[in-house]
């Protein structure tokens, strides 16, 4: 039998990966709402700002991504999250005080380099920390932390815009505005790396005898396993595609689109955000642990509803009034949540111990290649904001949104069904 912490035990390094989810969300999403006045203070175009939203955050961590999740699978995991925590923060103080398009540019991409750990480490300790019976919740509370941090992601830089908050730094003079946001978002970071160092690393449950330290061995095993985790990664990288480019371009469709401000709508974007994303983890928790996941497929049958969910937010940009909008575009922050707790349940249970880590480095490659470099600039493309324009964002939600979310379904599909032979030769 599993020796698993007592529930005591659990509670510090929860509340500390819930802070780090927390500040990886802001820090993560802060670009795309600040998207409008970046782009203007660098004189750029929608293709580029999309490369800055996409592929500087995905490119270190895609070139990275399987070297961290060997790190997750055999180091100490709360020290790595600490460390990618610290990185993040001084990165996204740097972005703020980046001189030019290079300059946020090569910033981003320590950003996405740090957080790029975190995930693969959090999770892996979770693993750890709770029986399976329990996981889906305690992966939807780690969650819940990121989905608060989605909401300050509007919320922050809208107080600052609205109460003309600005800062004066040596050498750098008065900070624009949304330089200051990065700058007082990055300043977070570094009290909760240092705290993390205080919690227990926990011991690895069921570490088999016959795994291997190796990446061939590694990749061997995912590959003995393609029938099933193939086209669930494929769904995962599918539906992030749609999510990314919508998200990320969300503020500035609402600013082109209704000619509004961010101090209009940050607080009803930030809450639209909160709103979906509490509510989404909650319910995917107690759906992962239910018995409706119990069967030969366990989580995979509601992966290929999920993403049929987010299909309103596609015609967001047909909406009259901005509220109707936001509330189009709630329907893939509900669907979110969703699909990362039953996909990552789904891998830890499929998944040995010391293949966790390298598992999700996996997706996370997968997905910072397929959606993390390509939603934001697809988007952008789909939107005719190529060169230095910027484009009809309504209907890139559309052209990208739909068909994106339908194949993702139908992957999911897939997977089902190989789900389902694989137990029955077993």
């Amino acid at each position: 039998m599993r020796d698993y912490p007592p529930a005591r035990h659990t509670i510090w390094p929860m509340v500390l990966l819930f802070l780090g989810a927390n500040l990886y969300s802001i820090d993560r999403a802060i670009v795309g709402v600040l998207a409008e006045p970046i782009r203007k203070s660098f004189a750029i175009g929608d293709a580029q700002m999309g490369l800055l939203m996409g592929m500087a955050y995905s490119l270190l961590s895609a070139v990275l991504g399987l070297g961290l999740g060997w790190l997750v699978d055999h180091r100490d995991r709360r020290r790595l999250v600490a460390g990618a925590i610290a990185l993040w923060s001084v990165a996204t103080i740097a972005c703020g005080l980046a001189p030019s398009f290079a300059g946020f540019f090569a910033a981003r991409m320590v950003v996405g380099l740090g957080e790029a750990a975190i995930a693969p480490a959090a999770l892996s300790l979770i693993a750890d920390l709770f029986a399976p019976a329990r996981r889906g919740r305690a992966m939807a509370v780690y969650f819940i932390g990121a989905s608060i941090g989605s909401g300050l992601s509007s919320v922050i830089p809208g107080m600052i815009l609205r109460h003309g908050i600005a800062i004066t730094l040596p050498h750098f003079g008065l900070l624009e505005a949304w330089r200051t946001c990065f700058v007082l978002c990055g300043l977070c970071g570094p009290a909760v790396s240092l705290l993390l160092l205080t919690a227990q690393e926990p011991t690895r449950q069921a570490v088999p005898r016959e795994d291997s330290a190796h990446m061939a061995a590694k990749l061997g095993a995912l590959w003995a396993r393609r029938a099933l985790v193939a086209p669930l990664y494929l769904g995962f990288c599918l539906f992030y595609v749609a999510l990314l480019g919508i998200t990320m371009w969300t503020a500035p469709f609402l600013m082109r689109h209704y000619g509004l401000p961010i101090t209009a709508f940050s607080g009803a974007l930030g809450l639209m955000l909160l709103v979906t994303g509490v509510s989404g983890y909650l319910i995917s928790g107690l759906l992962a642990d239910s018995r409706l996941s119990g069967g030969a497929a366990g989580r995979i049958p509601l992966l290929c509803a999920l993403p049929l969910l987010g299909l309103p937010a596609a015609f967001a940009g047909f909406a009259p009034d901005y509220r109707l909008s936001l509330a189009l575009l709630g329907t893939i922050g509900i669907a979110m949540p969703m699909i990362n707790v039953a996909m990552n349940t789904t891998l830890q249970d499929i998944l040995p111990n010391t293949m966790r880590g390298f598992g999700m480095a996996m997706l996370g490659l997968c997905s910072a290649i397929v959606a993390g470099a390509g939603g934001p600039w697809v988007m952008a493309l789909a939107g005719g904001g190529a060169g230095g324009s910027s484009g009809d964002l309504g209907l890139a939600f559309l052209r990208v949104g739909v068909p994106f979310l339908v194949l993702s379904s139908l992957c999911f599909a897939a997977a089902w069904r190989a789900a389902i032979a694989s137990s029955q030769k077993d």
